[in-house]
């Protein structure tokens, strides 16, 4: 979500990113900020594999208070 279009979902966020200095991700950042095909088509393809995920309820899972670690 970015400060200029809060209520749209584009690819403003990226056009904005002006602090980067990862060296990895700089040509996907570029990507995105100047084609917002290219961030549609990666978004889609980030949630249709997110769709896939077996999503643990009641019992079978816990939501973890630190993402990185499982809870004690």
């Amino acid at each position: 979500m970015d400060l200029e279009t809060p209520q749209k979902f584009d690819n403003v966020y990226f056009e904005n990113l002006v602090l980067f200095t990862n060296t990895t991700s700089q040509p996907t950042v570029l990507d995105f900020a100047r084609n917002g095909t290219d961030f549609n088509g990666a978004f889609i393809t980030a949630m249709t594999k997110l769709g896939r995920v077996d999503v643990k309820t009641g019992n079978r899972g816990e939501i973890r208070t630190d993402c990185n670690k499982f809870n004690s």
